[in-house]
């Protein structure tokens, strides 16, 4: 699930400097780039979308893919092929051709979707047809539609609308039968099986869920190569000086920049507990979870960069100082982070130490810790 929604949130962390600045609509070969604190994506048809903002509402046609992360998100246009989203309500009141992968608080589905549904939040509605499989998860759901294919359920509490109905195999994941109950309109016994709550992570044993092939893993892996290369080649566009800083940090200090990023994401992850003692504090949680997961992406996309600018610098081309070069450098880290990936044993030591730096250049930066080290 968190693999299926990487688009989503690293486009929300490599933008995360914009936010704070003006709003940014960069269109580039048919696809639409935005960021900012409130922003439409509006107006004629894009390839596909990459959207992060606080208040995000998408209404143009989105003919391919949909990658949209903020706190509000609406989607209003067709999606042609596939919609990742996550946010604290995400509400798709549009047509998606494709699947569909959400992640958040309150999530709201009223409008058909052709593909398969994956849904991870409190709250869930799903008020509108599914044409494959769905996979919902979270606290309450409530389910007033047609599932044509199988259905992998693991809540806490259901809630089944009139027009409810599981055309395929139902899976409810519990580790208490009694508490879900599923009426025959939805599912005959015979198709109803229950689960313990742990295998719900087992995806590849679900229906409609195989194991990738060799050359889907390679695709993924490639894709996720160029989405990471492209988001710090826009990143280097947008803001040229402001990444400089925190590519100058980095490389002049790699370990205490290093530190800075484990306190930073140490500091938002132990929120969690102190907001949570609080009582009230207790809503604000899954911000704190998501802006954890969010700068560390963030970070990665900045560290994949600096480790293309010392790579590159390494064979002889020196800083970058145009776009064409700190192209050139976000694709190479990109390409070196996911090669080093792959090394057993110490290939995730290494990807955490990159984020890690990128991450603590982004901290210093934003809490003003740099203000004596130029940009180089």
């Amino acid at each position: 699930m968190l693999r299926a929604l990487l688009p989503a949130l690293v486009i929300g962390l490599a933008s995360l400097p914009a936010l704070a600045e003006d709003s940014a609509d960069w269109r580039f070969g048919g696809d639409a780039y935005l960021a900012g604190n409130t922003i439409s994506a509006s107006g004629a048809a894009v390839d596909d979308l990459f959207a992060a903002g606080r208040n995000v509402t998408a209404t143009s046609e989105v003919r391919g893919s949909a990658h949209i992360v903020g706190q509000n998100v609406a989607v209003e246009g067709r999606v042609g092929q596939n919609l990742y989203g996550a946010g604290q309500d995400v509400d798709v009141n549009a047509a998606v051709a494709g699947n569909v992968t959400l992640m958040g608080q309150n999530l709201r589905i009223t409008e058909p979707v052709s593909g398969n549904l994956r849904a991870m939040g409190q709250d869930i509605v799903l008020s509108a047809p599914v044409a494959g499989s769905a996979i919902i998860g979270g606290e309450e759901a409530r389910i007033d539609a047609v599932i044509t294919g199988d259905l992998a359920l693991s809540v806490q509490s259901v809630d089944w609308g009139e027009a409810a109905k599981v055309a395929g195999e139902l899976h409810v994941y519990t580790d208490d039968p009694e508490s879900i109950a599923v009426p025959e309109s939805v599912a005959p016994a015979d198709k109803v099986t229950f689960h313990e709550v742990a295998a719900f992570d087992e995806v590849d044993g679900m229906p409609g869920m195989e194991r990738p092939s060799f050359w889907q893993q390679l695709r993924g892996w490639v894709g996720g190569v160029i989405v990471v290369g492209l988001l710090g080649t826009l990143f280097a566009a947008a803001a040229p000086e402001y990444l400089a800083g925190l590519r100058a940090r980095a490389l002049a200090q790699p370990v205490r920049t290093g530190v800075i990023g484990f306190v930073g994401l140490s500091a938002l992850i132990g929120s969690v507990v102190l907001l949570a003692m609080t009582g009230f504090g207790i809503l604000l949680v899954p911000l704190s979870i998501i802006g954890a997961v969010l700068l560390g992406l963030a970070g990665y996309v900045i560290g994949t960069y600096v480790l293309g600018v010392w790579a590159t610098g390494l064979a002889g081309r020196g800083m970058p100082d145009s776009t064409g070069e700190r192209a050139i450098a976000a694709f190479a880290g990109a390409a070196i982070g996911a090669l080093v990936c792959l090394v057993p044993w110490i290939g995730w030591l290494a990807v955490m130490a990159i984020f890690l730096v990128g991450a603590g250049a982004l901290v210093a930066r934003l809490v003003r810790l740099d203000r004596g080290l130029a940009a180089a």
